[in-house]
């Protein structure tokens, strides 16, 4: 088959799909919710240029399309009708979405002939929307899935192709998890694809009910007030900081570090006695960090970070 693939980012899953038997024809490259002005993606695009001139491997989807001679699509939020140009000069058999900032208009996803997919992290019709992870972890569920599903008008709404249950460990690290998930999720394309193929492919229809709230993003300023810190033991409280370490520096919001470029690291935690410190508070003692939770504490690794520093003088460029 002839696929194009929407994306964001190199990923095992694009890999997996160029290294099948089928016909990469096209590589779409998302751009973020928040994407930089022209005169930074260009300095970014400049940067990433000087990075490759001096590697073998490519370190952005432009570069890593080229490289592959598959053609390359930058695609904004409002650029629907170029889009359909460029796809359908493409002639795809399918389209297979993973990662996307924005909903596919149906005017794109209509076009190939086996239609369009998408990889989803949950087990749907649970945490619909862009960041189901997330709230995986903040609802402490240990069984989230992932599902293979066509792409209709709605927000993950589409029928279902396959699914499978993850099972994951309290307290796992985020980037355990996501590979659990990046496995499964190759395993359930791979099958799709031979059954597309094949004309094999058995569908679910999806409730139009949802049992779980919108995964939606949140911005940083909400993450430490999302924390039930009164209310969760130590334990959970452990288990979403690892889930979530992407918003880990707005937990030293209170202390000017955090305006420095400053980094802090989830390392451990113990129950024990935590009267007399507030909950959700840094404490140093002994030479050791820790977060106090209301029956325990996290112990933490605070150190300055240049990439840190980096980012809060000079956003996102590539």
């Amino acid at each position: 088959m002839r696929v194009v693939v929407i994306t964001q980012g190199i990923s095992q899953v694009l890999q997996s799909v160029i290294e099948s038997k089928h016909k990469v024809v096209g590589i779409v490259d998302c751009a973020p919710t928040n994407e930089p002005n022209k005169f930074l993606r260009a300095t970014g695009r400049f940067l990433t240029g000087i990075h490759y001139s001096f590697t073998s491997n490519p370190s952005s989807l432009e570069l890593f399309s080229r490289k592959l001679q598959v053609p390359y699509y930058y695609l904004r939020k409002e650029d629907s009708k170029g889009l359909e140009k460029w796809v359908r000069n493409m002639e795809p058999d399918l389209i297979v979405i993973y990662s996307m900032s924005h909903l596919l208009k149906e005017n794109i996803f209509n076009i190939p002939l086996y239609g369009t997919i998408n990889i989803h992290y949950s087990y749907l019709p649970e945490y619909r929307g862009p960041n189901p992870l997330f709230w995986e972890y903040y609802d402490y569920i240990l069984d989230p899935g992932v599902t293979l599903h066509y792409v209709d008008k709605g927000e993950d709404t589409g029928d279902i192709i396959c699914q499978k249950r993850v099972f994951i460990n309290p307290g796992e690290k985020l980037a355990e998890t996501g590979q659990k998930l990046v496995s499964t999720g190759i395993k359930l394309l791979s099958e799709t694809l031979e059954a597309l193929e094949n004309g094999s492919v058995e569908i679910k229809h999806q409730p139009v009910e949802t049992p779980t709230p919108r995964a939606r993003k949140i911005k940083p300023e909400e993450y430490n007030k999302l924390i039930k810190w009164e209310d969760w033991d130590v334990e959970r409280v452990f288990h979403f900081l690892n889930g979530t370490p992407k918003y880990h520096s707005t937990l030293l919001k209170k202390n000017s570090l955090s305006r420095l470029g400053f980094s802090i690291r989830v390392l451990d935690y113990e129950n024990c006695n935590t009267f007399g410190y507030k909950v959700g508070n840094i404490y140093k003692e002994k030479s050791r960090s820790f977060l106090a939770c209301r029956d325990g504490k996290i112990y933490v690794e605070i150190k300055p970070s240049l990439d840190n520093l980096f980012f809060s003088i000079y956003p996102l460029i590539s």
